[in-house]
């Protein structure tokens, strides 16, 4: 919407200072998740993940799957409730929502700057701001604030595409109202009942860095620069960004003070390429060539190599499959304790490897296989994938 200048530049000073002091260091030190290793994307997948509802205090979280930028655009959209959100006292209990991505290790809210791009949710500080508001007042009524952000406690000015706005607090379509009693307000920007239909555009320039735009009930958000606000100059705006583009999560948090908070994220949707983790693999471990005999009624052991950049513990061991005819697991994996004897470090490396047996009967190779493949997913739901040689055995 367009609002005045002087009436709200004190307020968004305010609450990006505080939301730098408060919120800076939540969530900076990265964790030791699963990171992936060297491989190639080949899944374009899209997910639904329903709904997501955070309270407090401090909650915040992520999802397994791994998404890589580089190999398609990631769209996120989703509905954001910001009802729950508590405004009796006015800075004496405040509150902050976020979800976007970032690169995988990173924390749940505010991650370190150069991780990521996420949607950073903010409100007035005014007492009871969401209440009804009585016809003619206030004037340039402003309720809930939706801006993209790379850095913990940033705002507008980080705003840098289609060019950098000559001043970024003369925006459109950040701040939005609730209700519609104010004349000046566009009313595009008022009666939205305090419900955000939420859309995020992310694509990868390279390996580390990107773009993002965000549309906020189908509405770009734009700058103000020739002073005519019947009119958006600099739309739609976006900003770059930078991180690991090969490997993002979508992430969401809430955090806030005096009271306890909630928002909701309605109906999650996430579209994109899924990155494919190509694992190093053995077949028949500590033997070559690999040797296998199709007249053979035994098995085939096959080792998931892991690393210090695959825990192959992560492996799904329901979804494996090895082969032409794609074969499943002799041996029950999913049984606790049959699974416990198939962790070996079998190249001593000092990482666990899963050993999986396959009957050779049910693998559908032939004389002139010269490898073969065993894929399958995390937990996460990525694709994994890895192939090592074999040397059929005897040739006909």
């Amino acid at each position: 919407m367009k609002k005045l200048y002087y009436l709200i530049i004190l307020t968004v000073i305010l609450g990006l200072v505080l939301t730098g002091c408060l919120l800076s260091n939540v969530g900076q030190v990265p964790t030791t998740e699963q990171s992936g290793v060297s491989g190639i994307v080949k899944s374009f997948g899209s997910i639904n993940y329903g709904d997501i509802t955070l309270s407090g205090g401090f909650q915040a979280g992520h999802f397994p799957e791994v998404w890589d930028l580089t190999d398609c655009d990631m769209v996120i959209s989703f509905t954001y409730d910001a009802n729950g959100l508590v405004d009796d006292f006015g800075g004496g209990a405040h509150a902050w929502a976020e979800l976007g991505i970032r690169e995988v290790g990173y924390g749940d809210f505010n991650p370190s700057a150069g991780s990521g791009v996420w949607l950073a949710t903010d409100y007035e500080w005014v007492v009871n701001t969401f209440d009804p508001d009585p016809e003619g007042a206030p004037t340039q009524d402003i309720d809930d604030k939706l801006i993209l952000q790379k850095a913990g406690g940033h705002g507008e000015a980080d705003y840098n595409l289609p060019s950098t706005p000559p001043n970024p607090w003369a925006n459109h379509r950040v701040w939005w109202d609730r209700d519609g009693v104010d004349p000046w307000q566009n009313d595009e920007t008022a009666n939205t009942g305090g419900i955000y239909e939420v859309v995020i555009t992310l694509h990868a320039d390279d390996a580390t860095s990107g773009t993002a735009y965000m549309t906020i009930n189908g509405l770009d958000q734009g700058f103000e620069t020739d002073g005519n606000w019947n009119t958006i100059e600099l739309t739609p705006a976006g900003m770059t960004f930078s991180g690991d583009m090969t490997k993002m999560q979508v992430f969401y948090g809430l955090y806030g003070y005096g009271a306890t908070h909630s928002v909701a994220f309605e109906d999650i949707t996430v579209e994109g390429c899924l990155y494919l983790f190509e694992v190093d693999l053995d077949i028949k471990p500590g033997s070559y060539p690999n040797s296998i005999n199709l007249s053979s009624k035994g098995v085939v052991p096959v080792a998931i190599l892991g690393s210090d950049t695959f825990d192959v513990t992560d492996v799904d061991v329901a979804t494996l499959k090895f082969g032409p005819d794609d074969a499943i697991p002799a041996h029950d994996l999913t049984d606790t304790l049959v699974y416990a004897d198939h962790l070996q470090d079998v190249n001593n490396d000092g990482f666990t490897d899963l050993v999986c047996h396959f009957k050779t009967q049910e693998l559908g190779l032939d004389e002139y296989n010269t490898e073969a493949t065993l894929t399958g997913e995390t937990y996460g739901g990525n694709p994994v994938e890895g192939t090592d040689t074999v040397n059929i055995v005897p040739k006909k």
